[in-house]
């Protein structure tokens, strides 16, 4: 493989931390940019690669950075400074009607490994292909090379991590209140799990003009900042069933629910705290491999409408911007989330963000020691 020589986290073994590697990237196809990573957030979905993909391997898919070369025909051009977006191929219906969420190839330009043509992105120093092409990024690295119609260009006075920290998970919250559930002024909405994905949702809620904000988590310290970020009531499910405090609150259920604790106790009591009519979304990337008992009767007993997020249904072109322009306004404040790690940390940041003492780790890739 021809191309440049760049520094990753290359995860060899499942059961041991990532290690700071040379490798090799390969040189942009046509439609492809090399960027240049200047921060990457850290998603659960990092954590659970492991057990859904050929090890040995980069991941890191929530990358901010300046493109530094480009192929013949990219749509982006040397210096552009972008947020790179989950992958899609870019041709399906689903893609050119703008439902990159819904691509029929996603399973593979998420998890795949390489490029949708099967070749190598990324190879190590002894010439050993990497699995690679992360959600088509990779983004674990000091470069990455990604398709450029999964980028969007980023104003040059956000800071990297405040781009790097909407990219996926604050992303699907987001997009779960706006574009699943439709949450309107003065609505009640449930959302269970205070992780970024639900501080996400929480922050669209209270933004969207939400009535009634009620947030469930079993950590104190972020049921009280989901109360600084919007949440005007929350639960912590060790003092008792939440259903029965949802009904205490309520006196019929919610209408509208968000569920992203990845916890089949909370799952099932998320279902029953559901009014009639009401309408439940999920997303339970933390624990994807976990299996759930899902009966439909209590579903079907209260008409309910069950509905799996794909990245909240949000198209990255459209939504990163609007949402880098709530946080400058002072509206959408997702720097409380985060938490600045160097590159050379990576193994701590991935530590205390699966044991939640984190919610949004962010490696800064030109930082010697940003924590």
């Amino acid at each position: 493989m021809v191309g440049r020589v760049i520094q990753a986290a290359i995860q060899r073994h499942v059961s041991k931390g990532l290690t700071i590697e040379r490798a090799t990237l390969a040189e942009p196809q046509p439609y492809e940019a090399v960027v240049r990573i200047e921060a990457c957030g850290i998603c659960h979905m990092d954590l659970d690669g492991p057990s859904l993909c050929t090890l040995p391997a980069v991941f890191g898919h929530e990358g901010v950075g300046v493109v530094e070369a480009v192929g013949s025909a990219a749509r982006v051009k040397v210096g552009d400074r972008v947020i790179l977006g989950y992958g899609s191929c870019g041709t399906c219906p689903s893609c050119t009607q703008a439902h990159p969420y819904y691509c029929d190839q996603s399973w593979d330009v998420t998890f795949g490994g390489r490029r949708l043509d099967g070749s190598a992105t990324l190879q190590d120093s002894s010439g050993t292909p990497l699995h690679a092409a992360f959600f088509q990024q990779s983004s674990f690295a000091t470069h990455a090379i990604v398709p450029d119609h999964c980028l969007v260009t980023m104003p040059q006075d956000i800071p990297a991590e405040v781009g790097a920290s909407i990219a996926c998970g604050v992303m699907t919250g987001t997009g779960a209140i706006l574009n699943v559930l439709n949450v309107q002024s003065g609505e009640t909405v449930l959302i269970v799990g205070a992780g970024a994905v639900g501080l996400g949702a929480v922050m669209a809620a209270r933004r969207a003009g939400a009535g009634e904000i009620l947030v469930v988590d079993v950590r104190d310290d972020r049921l009280i900042l989901a109360q600084e970020l919007g949440a005007t009531a929350v639960f912590n499910p060790r003092m008792g069933p939440m259903d029965a405090w949802v009904m205490t609150q309520t006196g019929r259920g919610v209408g509208k629910l968000l569920e992203t604790s990845g916890n089949a106790t909370a799952f099932a009591s998320a279902i029953a705290s559901l009014r009639t009519g009401g309408h439940m979304a999920y997303a339970i990337l933390p624990s994807p491999m976990e299996e759930y008992m899902l009966k439909p009767m209590p579903l079907f007993e209260k008409a309910a409408r069950f509905e799996a997020l794909s990245f909240g249904n949000s198209v990255p072109h459209d939504l990163y911007p609007r949402m880098l322009e709530w946080w400058r306004a002072g509206e959408f404040p997702v720097d409380r989330l985060i938490s600045k790690f160097s590159l050379a940390e990576i193994n701590l940041a991935m530590e205390r963000t699966r044991s939640g003492d984190v919610i949004k780790a962010v490696l800064m890739m030109d930082c010697a020691d940003a924590a």
